[in-house]
This record gives structure tokens, sequence and C-alpha cells, in this order.
């Protein structure tokens, strides 16, 4: 048995200052609980601030050059057979991906090079559940389960949708707890829109934006891992969340307006809540699992990278472009978060120095295996409470890349497209 069981919860887009606004103003408890309860900080993060790199090391503890997930795709220039991991940023680079110049091919579960958590656990017999690891299409025949960041792209086509979930077996009632935006009731947008603050000339597209794209595909995956942990209950189980993420590309000029300079009033009565709605949405998910926290679990709630408004310069290129929505970035890198709680968790400890490469060291400690010597990452030992540490001293294996047991997967299917992506 490990020494503590593991839940972690991503919800990129999240910063240590939004959670403390949210919980001043009273709207953040659960996080306001963790905070006290146990430990929270700043995280440092990767450059490029994409999710698909970023969340690779998260669970690898590698850097992007050694586990070889480097951003959201592949890209390959017309009439050229070399594959280009990444492609620098910038308006020429985006005006070559308009122009049909740049073709992409999507990050798959064979683009990672190296072992990830999930694989050290199951070689240890310890099952692991994973709902929306980026990079984990198709997925992982691992012990427990595996439910892939297509699913909600492939919920109307069955035998799709099944092959992106390992086992099969409950990929019915996974479907049938698939949402999509047109499947939201008006009336419960009314925390995020104000519908009664309507004006003229209000072209923003917020239901592609916040019921599509972000809050029907959260709740997809959030009601099918749920289906899925209750099943296997695996010692770990890691579920990610993109919404706050994709919303505060669009929306955070309105929560944020003083950083614009040019949002109407009746603009911020509209969609000024959305950021804050969201937020409290996703904290609700993680109350329900802090409630049900067991004494042996540890609760890991992180945030790969926060959201700060788009520079102005990018602003003007955007309209000069056509792109009259994009106001939020996290392309300088900006602090995500970590917050912690649970059994052998210091109450009340804050960190100063942790980075996304700490992640996945951290928790194969708490779970009580070694830590391996080409991780890149440390174990956070000012989370941990002395007695705890006292019964489980610190244990390290050269690499976990010699494993005898090796990840199989089913192939790649022709044609897939990658996942939607944007600007960081």
């Amino acid at each position: 048995m490990p020494a503590r069981r593991v839940i972690l919860v991503g919800i990129d887009g999240l910063s240590l200052g939004q959670i403390r606004e949210g919980v001043a103003r009273g709207g953040l408890p659960v996080f306001g609980q963790m905070m006290r309860r146990g430990a929270h900080g700043p995280l440092a993060t990767l450059r490029p601030t994409e999710a698909p790199p970023i969340w690779t090391s998260i669970f690898t503890g590698r850097l992007p050059r050694d586990h070889g997930v480097k951003s959201f795709a592949t890209y390959r220039l017309r009439g050229s057979s070399t594959v280009y991991e990444l492609l620098p940023k910038g308006a020429l680079v985006g005006l070559l991906g308009r122009a049909g110049l740049v073709s992409t091919a999507p990050i798959t579960s064979a683009s990672r090079q190296s072992r990830a958590l999930w694989n050290a656990l199951n070689a240890f017999g310890i099952p692991a559940g994973i709902v929306r690891g980026w990079a984990t299409y198709p997925p992982e025949r691992i012990q427990a389960f595996m439910l892939s960041p297509y699913f909600h792209l492939f919920q109307h086509d069955p035998a799709r949708a099944a092959d992106a979930l390992h086992p099969r077996d409950l990929a019915p009632e996974v479907r049938a707890r698939a949402v999509e935006g047109r499947d939201v009731d008006r009336a419960l947008l009314a925390p995020f829109i104000d519908f009664s603050a309507d004006f003229p000339g209000d072209d923003l597209p917020w239901r592609v934006e916040l019921l599509d794209r972000a809050l029907a595909p959260d709740l997809t995956y959030q009601r099918g891992g749920a289906v899925l942990r209750a099943a296997y209950d695996p010692p770990f189980f890691a579920t990610y969340y993109r919404g706050l993420d994709v919303v505060g590309h669009t929306f955070l000029r309105f929560a944020r307006p003083e950083a614009f300079g040019d949002v109407r009033p009746e603009e911020r009565r509209r969609y000024g809540g959305v950021m804050d709605a969201y937020a409290a949405f996703l904290a609700q998910g993680v109350g329900e699992l802090a409630q049900s926290l067991r004494p042996d679990e540890v609760l890991l709630v992180v945030s790969a990278y926060g959201m700060e408004p788009l520079p102005p310069w990018r602003r003007a290129w955007n309209a000069l472009t056509g792109d009259h929505w994009t106001s939020g970035t996290h392309g300088d890198a900006p602090d995500g978060v970590i917050l912690a709680m649970g059994d052998g968790i210091r109450p009340g400890s804050v960190l100063r120095a942790a980075s996304v490469l700490d992640i996945a060291p951290t928790i194969l400690y708490l779970m009580g295996l070694p830590v391996a010597r080409d991780m890149e990452g440390r174990i956070l030992t000012e989370i941990l409470q002395d007695d705890f540490m006292r019964a489980h001293p610190v244990t390290f294996i050269p690499s976990y890349e010699s494993l005898a047991v090796t990840p199989t997967t089913a192939a790649v299917p022709p044609g897939l497209p990658p996942l939607p992506d944007e600007s960081p």
C-alpha cells in the first residue's frame, strides 16, 4: 500500500492573486480552507508557456528537451520534409499558419519519451487513474484507467470515444454523462453572464468561448472522471480542467477593465463576472473532493501558469489581423499556484520557491516511492509535517527510464487533428 493516496487537480490559468482576491470576497471557500489547513504558494512555470509540454513536465519531473513534448503539435513547412517540434512565436509565424504554409500533426502518447508518474506507480503495483492528461491519446494500457483529452471530440462516435478510454468497458457510462454547450441551461449561466445587460453591437462569441470550448468539456471530464474513479478507486487520481485558461484568453478584459482602458460599462456589467464565476465553479468541484478526503489522502491543486493582460503591442497586432477578442495571455510565463491539504501536510505552510518540476518528485515521495535522480525537481519538504518525514525516509532510484514495464498504446489513427490550441 502507498504511504499516502494522492488526488491531483489541474486548473490552468489560476493564480495565487486570483485565489486571494476570491477568498477575500468569500467566493472561493475551499481554497481558503486549503490555505489555512494545508500549504500554498506560487508555482514557477516553463517557457514556452504551453500546457502540453508543461504538464508533461509535471507528470515526469523532466524538462521538455528530455521528455520530448515541446508544443501543442509538430509542424511542417509546405514543401519540406523536416518536422519541427517547436516554432518560434510571433506575427510572421502566425501569418504563415493562416496562409496554409504550415501543416500540423497532433501530439500523442507516443510523443512522450520519458516515463510518467503512472508508469512508475504501476511498476510498483499501484493503480493510477488519469483524466484528460495532455499527450495521453491513444490511452496507455495502465492499471486502473486513462481517459484521453480527445474523448469529448469523439462523444458522438461510440467506437472512437471508446478508443479514447482504457479500459473500454465503462465507455457507454462515460459517454452518457458527456455535456455539450447546447445542453447547458441558460439559467445555470446567471453567475457567469448578466443577460439583462444587453447592448447593440455585442458580437462576442460567448457561446463558443464559454460553453463549447470551456464549460461543456470541463463538465464532460468532471462527470466522466467521477464514474471512473468510483468504479476503480485508484490510489493516484489526476484530473484536469482547461476551461479557466480558455475563458481567460477572451474574458480577462472584462474582469480587469482598468488594465485595458476601453471596456464600456455595459460590457463590464455583462461579462465582468465570467472569470470569477468560472473559478467558483471549479472550486465547487475541488470542494467536493476535499469533503470526501480520506484520512490517508492528500489533495493537490496545481495550476501550471496564471493569466495576465495582453500587452499593448499584441492588442494592436490582433486588431490588425481581425482578432478583436483575445485579451488574456500567459506568454510571459506568469506563475501558477499550488495548494496542498491532507494527511502529512503542514497546516499554514507557505511555499516560496516551488516549480512545476517539483510536483512529480513530491507525489512519488508522498506515495512511498523512490525519487528518480534524473528528475529536475525536488521534494517540497517545507509543506510536510516532521512526523511524516521521520516515518518515511527519502529513497532514490537512478531513473525510471529503465523500468522493465513498457507502456503500450494502440496505434494513432490516421488523420487525427491536433487538439484546439491558442497562442499563449
